[in-house]
Formats: structure tokens, sequence, C-alpha cells
């Protein structure tokens, strides 16, 4: 994202004819429409707008969106001393523009400077601003020219490096007191699928509803997002988690009074008077609960909302409930499947989607948060671990089995309780992954374990995906004497 000139680009928009001006734009990565540049110079057309003072246009990034969260802002100029943002509307409400203004400070907020927010509307020739207190004004054109001309200026070659997506991403079991408070918003994806629930569930029948979304999409959120209004309306939700209750969930229960439940006590919960039901984590239910509930629903017009994954699956019975098919095959409605990747960064995601396939093309993209090392043996790898742990690392066990012990226990660091059905719909800045010399590529293609001594329930391979998934900033990985999974590793790295 290159930041331009703003009496240019309208220049290049009036003057040059349309292949030069692509060329030109895409250059600045200028995406806006004819539509939006034409508001653009309806703005700066205004006579306040001194035009010998070049000054004022320049510096702008145009349709600056941030990474992962996609939030987009029609015009950005950062300075030192503060933040200028203008967008730009032909016609409007002064609710919607209220709202985005509003949601823009938000973003803008994490930068920690002060930040004036604007916007203005062609046909009404008007300009909006938000003031101090949050509240929307009528603003002056002069005014903005004075601010815009007493701005320190800060070029920027990489915008990019100023806005870490994770202050944005908001876990209701990581962040639990910022989901109660409100401090987060929904990905424009989040919230058309919340409006259209919402309404299906405005009317009191028979609606079994799903929201489907892998890894990092954002499920979860949206999932207690929908339960916290609806308790808040005073309405009696009932929550089933598919896992062990998390430390989050327990904040919910104790402190905010939610009814959150884990699947092994569904038989014993009272469905009367309930308004909504939500399962979530629901690839892992038993195919027996899940009967019951659809039953309990249907026999009492509860609407019923099922959040699920089905590719995360920690052992092959779950793969076998075939819980996907059997949910979707009872909708009254089509599924609301998340596709936007919010929380893992692009190149983890990148690093992750080429580790588990073999043939995957790896991208030529740089992966500045990976982080990769290799030991010969369990015990130096675990002593690096602790290590690790010291500087705000998060180790992941593999889960342990029930009767048998199984060899990436040997990796499991003591006096850890998290492991990857703990993790389940949680999030973490930084993660340490452990891969030792039973994982391999079966027939040169998909990451899978051999020469186990007894067949594993839980797949480590599987485990090893939720380990990784749950990661936001960085990951390490940590190698025990695999020659093959190093390579591999390396090739993705070093790619470029």
């Amino acid at each position: 994202m290159n930041q331009v000139n703003l009496m240019s680009v309208i220049d290049v928009y009036t003057h040059l004819n349309q292949t030069l001006r692509k060329s030109y734009f895409e250059h600045f990565n200028i995406q806006s429409k004819d539509a939006e540049i034409e508001d653009l110079k309806s703005l700066i057309d205004n006579k306040e707008f001194p035009k010998n003072n070049i000054g004022i246009y320049e510096n702008f990034n145009i349709g600056y969106s941030i990474p992962q969260i996609g939030k987009e802002f029609d015009l950005l100029r950062i300075g030192t001393d503060y933040i200028v943002n203008i967008e730009l509307k032909r016609t409007s409400t002064v609710e919607k523009i209220e709202k985005q203004l509003k949601r823009n400070k938000y973003y803008l907020g994490f930068l920690s400077k002060k930040t004036y927010c604007f916007t203005y509307v062609t046909e009404e020739r008007q300009l909006y601003l938000l003031n101090d207190n949050g509240i929307l004004i009528e603003g002056k054109l002069q005014n903005l020219v004075t601010i815009l001309t007493n701005q320190v200026v800060q070029k920027i070659s990489d915008v990019n490096i100023l806005f870490n997506p994770s202050n944005y991403l908001v876990s209701p079991f990581n962040s639990t007191n910022k989901f109660i408070n409100n401090e987060y918003f929904l990905t424009s994806q989040q919230e058309e699928f919340k409006n259209i629930i919402l309404k299906k569930l405005a009317f009191v029948g028979k609606e079994i509803l799903a929201i489907k979304g892998r890894a990092g999409t954002g499920k979860t959120l949206l999932t207690y997002d929908i339960a916290k209004d609806y308790t808040l309306s005073g309405k009696n939700v009932v929550i089933i988690h598919c896992g062990k209750i998390n430390e989050g969930q327990r904040i919910l229960i104790d402190k905010y009074k939610w009814n959150i439940n884990a699947a092994k006590t569904t038989y014993d919960i009272n469905f009367d008077s309930v308004n909504l039901i939500i399962v979530d984590e629901a690839q892992r239910i038993y195919p027996a609960q899940l009967k019951f509930i659809v039953d309990k629903a249907l026999e009492n017009d509860i609407p019923c909302i099922f959040s699920y994954d089905g590719q995360q699956c920690l052992s092959k019975q779950e793969i076998n409930y075939m819980n996907e098919t059997i949910i979707e095959s009872k909708l009254t409605f089509s599924v609301f499947e998340l596709t936007a990747k919010i929380r893992t960064n692009k190149e983890i995601a990148s690093f992750i989607l080429c580790l588990f396939d073999k043939n995957r093309q790896i991208e030529r993209i740089k992966y500045p948060n990976i982080e990769l090392i290799f030991f010969n043996n369990y015990e130096s790898a675990k002593s690096f671990i602790m290590e690790k742990q010291k500087n705000n690392w998060k180790a992941i066990n593999y889960t342990p089995s029930a009767s048998k012990s199984l060899p990436y226990e040997l990796s499991n660091i003591k006096d850890n309780y998290d492991n990857a059905h703990t993790v389940i719909g949680q999030e973490y800045d930084n993660i340490i992954a452990v891969i030792d010399q039973y994982f391999y590529y079966k027939n040169g293609k998909t990451l899978s374990t051999r020469n186990y001594p007894h067949r594993p329930y839980y797949h480590p391979s599987n485990m090893l995906f939720q380990i990784m998934s749950r990661t936001r900033l960085k990951l390490n990985v940590v190698i025990i004497n695999n020659e093959e999974i190093l390579d591999r590793c390396l090739n993705i790295l070093n790619i470029i």
C-alpha cells in the first residue's frame, strides 16, 4: 500500500486514458471505484481546499484494509502527532455515519494517537465529525483543512507494520472481559450472518441452524455473540459445549450466570422455558446426544444452533459419527459457513497447510513469525520448551491416551494441563508445537504417523493441527529426530 497525493490521483483520473490510469492506480494499489474517486473529487473541489497548498494532499492511503480483519478506510493519513480518517459517501444517514466512524475510531485507537474521524457526504456537500465524546456533529471543511495543514505527516513505506491484527481478535474464552464489555467488532461476514440468524430466530418455531467454519474463521465469537444478545434480552439460552469447560467459560458461568454445560451432562439439562439451544464444537458430540437435542428442540419448539468444524475431529470415532452430515440433513436453512481467516496470520496458515500436504504448492512469501528448531532427543527438546514457556510461549501437550502409553506422550511437558482437547475454541499469541520421529508423509503426500506400538485413539496428526491452529501471532515448531519433516519445513521457509 503506497502513500499517494490526492491531487495527483484526481489529475490521473481526470486527464489520463483508461489504460494508463489503470496502470498508475495499480502501481499505488488504488482499488477505488470510479464513483468513489468522483466523491473524492467532490471533496477537494470545494473552495475551502486551497489548490496552492499541495502539502495537505500528500501521504494519504486510499482504501487501506487491515490485514485479516478486512476493516477498510477510504482515506487515511497517519502523522507523528495524530491520525486523520476521512470516509466518502455519495449519500448516507446520520445513524450509519456515526456507527462507521465509531468503529473506525476503535480500530485506529490501537495506534495510541489522537484520531480525527470525518465523513464527507457528496450529495449534501456536508462534512461530519465524530467529536471527542463520540458524538457525531456537523463539521466545517475549513477545520479539516487546518487539521491537515498542521499534521506532522509520517512517511510510511508499509502501513501494515503499524497494525497488529491480534489487537482486534477477541475470544470469548481468552479475552472474556473484552467480550462481555463489547470491546470488539464482528467482520462484515459475521455481521451479515448474525443479522440473518437473529431474523430467523425472531419467529419462534422449529428452526435448526448451523454455523460452520474452519479454525480461525471466528465461528466461536459469532456463536457466543449471538448467545450474548439473547442473554442480554432476558432470554434463556442453553449452551452445550462438546469438550471440557475452559477457564473463560467458567467465568461466564460463575460471574455472568451463563447456562453453559459440558456435553456429558446433556441428559441432565432442564429444557423447560429455554428460548435457544446452542451446541458448540458439535462435530464431537455423541450421536445419541445429538439425536436427543434435536428431538428436544423439535418437541418443544426451541430454536437450535449448531456450531462446528468437521475438520477438527480428533479421533476416528468422531469422524465416523458423521455429525456434520447428520446436522445438515436436519437444517431449516442453509449453512452459515464462515470462510475468511481472521485469526491465523496468512503466513502461519500457509505454513500449516503446506506442512500437512506435501504436494501443496509452497507460496513465495516470507515467514518471519515461524520459528524452527531441531533436537535429536526428547530431553533436549523438553528443556528448550520449558525455557520458552518462561517467555510467554504456550506449549500444548498431545492428549494422553486413557489406556495405553503412546510415543507422543514422551514430548509432553509435565504439569502442563492444556492439551489438544482442552484448547478447542481458544487462541494464544505464541504456540509451541512438537513433531517427533513418528510423523511421516503417507504415500509421500499427507502428514501422518507410523510405527506406534498401539493404535492411537486420538489421531496425532489431527491433534497437531488442532495445536498449531490455535496460533494468533507466532508458531515455534520443535522437531525431534525427524529429517523428513525438517526437510519439508526448511523447503517451505526457504522457498524465497
